[in-house]
């Protein structure tokens, strides 16, 4: 900005100001402002001081953009190993979200990678001259801080973190992660923090900061007994961010998603090939499939079935290997080729222990067993051989012309994007598709495997058009060239569940699913692809039903009905998410159904029983429970929003104003400036101006425009008041004076009276978050309190069912013995009591040594450094 000296000194300590901002990150991040992410991003960086915070947005909301976020922020402030716990299928998507929307590079860690060469990963994760962001599943996680317990982690991140709720008893990989994350900064991403029952809470929040609830023992006495819920929405309050999607309406303008069916009825040679596939995976007896593992690879043979017969072909090629090499003789662990295959559907840990199964089985017997098997493997390949073309793609064929028919009639581009489980069904729908009469170039493939000739001519095609922009990394630019092509030139994107991760394809309003996951996350994901924000459509979903399987459309009822996938502006509702489990857990339920009912009426039953089990899950108590998880009222969250929105565009245009001004060519020490005829015409009065910042030592805190009247007392005028002002001074006004020894006395009392304001202002800034802190330290002196006063009552209780005891007995020698007991009880509850007043003056002791430990860090050495007295 052409010449203001005044605003050109300011600007100096503004612009540092400006880029020590939170809102700093905005500007290098690929993303759209939204006012509920920055709101969450700012309160998580709050309450990263005192341990983290769970972020609790609804499905669909850019939890990961808010993670993201704090992500920078954090390496900016230093850190150098970020741990980042998610489920396993979930870890290729984060890397791409990452590096595309932050520029973040992070590295996918699993124990096959580490153990090929332990000790360059030892190197690579101790050395602090480089950042290292490491992506893993629960279950490694913990493992790889065990492996290698030298690495000091900054800070953790656990995605759909509701998994492991269930860290007091339940798995074992929640405790791990647990126990050794303890006191490292933390954040925890879920959209259903709260699914059954409270204790889900405690759960989560231990993993915070254990002191806010304290032992479930006491959690349970006080919230779930006591129904104390105003006191559990204050402790939740610093600790748990949540919106939801009505919260954010008006910002984020969400479309309609409506749902068609299209159905079909099988050949009569894939009738015969589903009921001998069928009768295959209900044998007791397999010895094609690892123990172990068997529940995951029938799953996974269930999906192929529901595919295409030419999916099936592969899948029981390698059952069939497995079942030669075991008649010849060889171990199971040998006999495991191809199995990888299967790893690709499933979104659980695999247990290779499975393939490690011991023969002590009569060989001859087994023999027969596995030659018998083997024979109706064979049967189950021919079959499948014979079905040239399967019934299921006339329905596809019909549902994109109904899609494309539609599109036409509303005016918009004709796409859909078709989703299936399995990369060879890929290819046959691409084949029988091109028969129709599809040229090439309408359709693409794409499974994230980047190994098809026409997605390497595309990506060299799309390098070309973006030479010397941005790199993003391979993986992401080949998604980029993907996107680009299909929003450009094709009509029709055949997709996998991998290969969809990251792309979004919200120029496309069509989704047709080939074939329906029993996920609902994962059916959710899907349309999230298209239906997502900026989508300037109503979505449309496109099912394809067998009408001859009552199964199939039971499970379609519930996935439609249950958990409201298919209609409505916001997709799944957070109550339909929150009856379940978790997406694998539902699978499981379904495919138990699958593998043990043979008759119309068992399948009846089972489903209803399904139906129940989620209707409990979703009466008024769930309802209740979750609406404790909204910590202030609609009233306040949109008043908070809207206050961030105006705060996002204030810096916006801050970042613009002073990045306009050169830098200044006047020093930074200390000069006494003068400008006439200015004061009376702003203030009616003479007065001085001091221009600079206040510092903690030499770190600035915050940039001065500290005003006074002529006598030195301190006028409240803010920034955006005096800036406007100040843009009135001609520079040819501004002059060099000397001040005399009274000026200088004055200036100096000015000075001492200023640094205690501007002390008080900082100290207020900090007053909230310290008095959180000792309310959460004074509330668990009491919890250790209340926790010695429930070990006495439960002593003392003992000691009551003895003498019940003692009563009861007619046998002298057995009096004698619990007698004995009694006394021995009575002596320790007699020691506990007396031990009373020394715990609870240990436990103040050491809340108070706490305390005392945070607040260190907001001591400060302060300095005003004034930079310009100006006298008016």
């Amino acid at each position: 900005m052409e010449g203001n000296l005044l605003l050109e000194q300011f600007s100096r300590y503004k612009k540092l100001e400006l880029e020590a901002s939170p809102f700093h990150f905005l500007l290098d991040a690929n993303i759209e402002l939204n006012p509920h992410q920055i709101n969450a991003f700012c309160a998580a960086i709050q309450a990263l001081k005192t341990g983290g915070i769970v972020l609790a947005d609804e499905v669909g909301l850019g939890k990961t953009i808010e993670a993201g976020l704090v992500l920078k922020y954090v390496l900016e402030s230093g850190a150098k190993r970020v741990l980042i716990a998610l489920p396993a299928s979930l870890r290729k998507q984060w890397e791409l979200e990452l590096e595309d929307k932050f520029g973040l590079e992070s590295v996918i860690l699993d124990r096959l990678t580490v153990e090929k060469d332990s000790s360059d990963w030892r190197k690579r994760l101790t050395d602090n001259k480089s950042v290292r962001i490491v992506l893993t599943s629960y279950d490694y996680s913990s493992k790889l801080m065990k492996r290698f317990p030298e690495v000091k982690w900054d800070f953790i991140i656990i995605d759909e973190a509701h998994n492991l709720r269930n860290v007091f008893h339940g798995t074992k990989r929640a405790k791990n992660l647990y126990e050794l994350s303890k006191g490292i900064p933390k954040i925890l991403l879920t959209a259903t923090p709260l699914q059954n029952s409270l204790t889900d809470l405690h759960g989560l929040v231990s993993f915070i900061d254990q002191r806010i609830f304290g032992s479930e023992k006491v959690f349970n006495k006080r919230y779930i007994e006591g129904q104390d819920y105003s006191d559990l929405k204050r402790e939740l309050s610093p600790v748990l961010y949540r919106t939801l999607r009505k919260d954010v309406a008006k910002y984020m303008n969400f479309k309609k998603r409506t749902c068609k069916t299209v159905d079909f009825t099988l050949s009569q040679d894939e009738i015969e090939l589903y009921q001998r596939v069928n009768d295959f995976l209900k044998r007791e007896l397999l010895y094609s499939i690892p123990t172990s593992n068997r529940g995951l690879i029938i799953l996974v043979i269930r999906k192929l079935l529901a595919s295409s017969s030419f999916a099936l072909i592969e899948t029981f090629e390698i059952l069939k290997n497995r079942l030669e090499k075991l008649y010849e003789g060889s171990k199971s662990a040998n006999a495991q080729e191809g199995f990888d295959l299967f790893w690709s559907y499933v979104e659980d840990e695999i247990d290779e222990s499975g393939f490690e199964e011991t023969e002590d089985e009569d060989t001859i017997v087994q023999k027969q067993f596995i030659q018998a098997e083997l024979n109706e493997v064979n049967i189950i390949i021919d079959v499948a051989k014979r079905i040239k073309t399967n019934a299921k793609v006339n329905a596809l064929k019909t549902a994109i012309q109904v899609a494309f028919d539609y599109q036409l009639e509303q005016g918009i581009p004709q796409k859909v994007v078709i989703f299936t489980e399995s990369k060879r069904t890929q290819k046959y729908i691409a084949a029988e598709l091109r028969k129709t009469g599809f040229e090439d170039e309408d359709i693409l493939l794409f499974n994230g495997d980047f190994d098809d000739a026409m997605t390497k001519e595309i990506y060299k095609a799309w390098q070309v058009k973006n030479f010397g922009k941005a790199n993003y990394g391979r993986s992401v630019e080949y998604k980029h060239a993907i996107v680009d092509y299909f929003r450009n030139n094709a009509k029709i994107l055949i997709c996998t569940d991998a290969g969809s991760e990251g792309l979004n394809l919200q120029f496309c309003n069509t989704v047709i699913n080939y074939d329906l996951p029993w996920n609902p996350m994962k059916i959710e994901q899907r349309i999230g692809r298209c239906h997502r924000y900026g989508q300037e459509h109503d979505v449309v979903a496109i099912n394809l039903l067998n009408t001859q399987n009552a199964a199939d459309q039971r499970v379609y009822d519930i996935l439609s009905k249950k958990f409201e996938l298919f209609e409505g502006v916001f997709g799944a509702s957070d109550i339909a998410l929150g009856a379940l489990e978790s997406g694998t857990s539902f699978e499981k339920m379904v495919l138990q159904i699958y593998q043990t009912c043979d008759t119309t009426a068992e399948f009846k039953k089972a489903f209803d029983k399904l139906d129940r089990k989620l209707n409990a899950k979703r009466d008024k108590k769930a309802r209740e429970l979750r609406s404790l998880l909204l910590t202030e009222s609609s009233g306040a969250k949109e008043q908070a929003l809207d206050t961030t929105k105006s705060d996002i565009a204030r810096y916006l245009h801050d970042v613009e104003y002073w990045s306009a001004f050169d830098e200044p060519e006047v020093d930074s020490g200390l000069h006494y400036w003068k400008v006439d005829n200015w004061g009376e015409k702003v203030l009616g009065s003479h007065g001085i101006l001091f221009i600079g910042a206040f510092c903690d030592s030499s770190k600035l805190l915050f940039p001065v425009l500290l005003l006074c009247d002529e006598k030195g007392a301190y006028i409240d005028f803010d920034e955006a008041d005096l800036v406007p002002e100040l843009e009135q001074i001609d520079d040819m006004d501004v002059r060099y004076f000397t001040p005399t020894e009274s000026e200088m006395k004055l200036y100096q009392r000015i000075y001492d009276n200023l640094t205690a304001e501007m002390v008080k202002r900082y100290q207020e800034q900090s007053e909230s978050i310290k008095a959180y802190n000792r309310r959460k330290i004074e509330n668990w002196e009491r919890i250790q309190m209340e926790q010695l006063i429930a070990t006495y009552q439960d002593m003392n209780a003992e000691i009551d069912v003895l003498r019940e005891e003692e009563r009861a007995s007619d046998n002298f020698y057995e009096k004698i013995d619990i007698r004995k007991k009694i006394t021995e009880k009575s002596k320790a509850l007699e020691k506990l009591q007396e031990s009373f007043h020394e715990k609870g003056t240990g436990f103040k002791a050491e809340g108070e040594r706490e305390i005392a430990e945070f607040e260190k860090q907001f001591d400060i050495n302060p300095i005003l450094l004034v930079n310009i007295v100006l006298k008016f």
